[in-house]
């Protein structure tokens, strides 16, 4: 596990969509969102994935 990644104050809390570059995304492991091991990680990967896609 690593530390960093796409701030989150640059996307889209809605769609996960760049707030600078519309039409890119990003979802998962690639956002800078940290959590207690244990699966927490699978969460966040499959519930940036379903915000992105609704």
């Amino acid at each position: 596990m690593t530390l960093g990644g796409v701030d989150t104050t640059q996307l889209s809390s809605k769609t996960m969509e760049a707030r600078d570059v519309p039409g890119l995304y990003f979802i998962g492991e690639v956002v800078d969102v940290t959590g207690w091991l244990g699966g927490y990680n699978f969460l966040w990967a499959w519930s940036s994935a379903w915000a992105q896609a609704i």
